[in-house]
């Protein structure tokens, strides 16, 4: 089986439900040699937040209310990657719109390629199995779950391309990743990216981005 080769430095968005495996994902990244430094998690994030809650003395919330403050520190925090010249990997569902736009605008003023990777679309019943697996307080509602499950399902690679992001891959939290440097051509001084096969990977050098 072909190991999905992801440029980098890159603008890497992880896409998938909740218990999708995206936290699996993204350590495989960091296995294939992205700096753990260079990972923003919201799910990280909003532990950070409720652990500095509580260390104030206050009680503890549900993890989901301290989302405003972790989307806020992701953004802070990707911002500050691009401006030291590197790369991220978004560890978050992104399954809006939006929210995946954001990185494909990020990544182009940054000058990097922008890759979406996209968890495969599983049942529900098995999402909601690993989310009751998880602790009381980080569990996500079936309500919330099955409409995560019904975005995932409009999602396509294709969908995902037409979007602006130069390598879609759908890839199961499981598999092996390789890095491999975006291909420069010195004549042109432009970034070449992997042509797209049929599955959104990367193979010969294609179009400048």
């Amino acid at each position: 089986m072909d190991v999905p080769v992801v440029p980098h430095p890159a603008v890497v968005v992880l896409v998938g439900p909740s218990s999708s495996g995206k936290t699996t994902l993204r350590g495989a990244l960091v296995r294939a040699g992205v700096d753990p430094g260079h990972v923003v998690s919201l799910d990280d994030l909003r532990r950070s937040a409720r652990a500095a809650h509580v260390r104030s003395g206050r009680e503890p919330r549900a993890l989901q209310d301290y989302s405003l403050t972790a989307v806020r520190r992701a953004e802070a925090a990707q911002r500050a990657l691009l401006e030291a010249g590197h790369g991220y990997v978004a560890d978050a569902t992104h399954l809006r719109r939006p929210s995946r736009i954001a990185h494909v605008v990020a990544a182009d003023r940054a000058g990097l390629p922008a890759v979406a990777l996209l968890t495969p679309a599983e049942p529900l019943d098995v999402l909601a199995r690993r989310t009751e697996a998880r602790p009381e307080d980080e569990q996500v509602p079936r309500y919330a779950l099955a409409a995560q499950h019904h975005r995932r399902s409009l999602l396509s690679c294709e969908l995902l391309r037409a979007e602006g992001f130069s390598l879609v891959a759908e890839v199961h939290p499981g598999a092996p990743l390789r890095l491999a440097p975006a291909l420069v051509d010195l004549r042109e001084g432009v970034r070449l990216l992997g042509a797209r096969g049929p599955e959104g990977l990367p193979g010969t050098p294609g179009r400048p981005s």
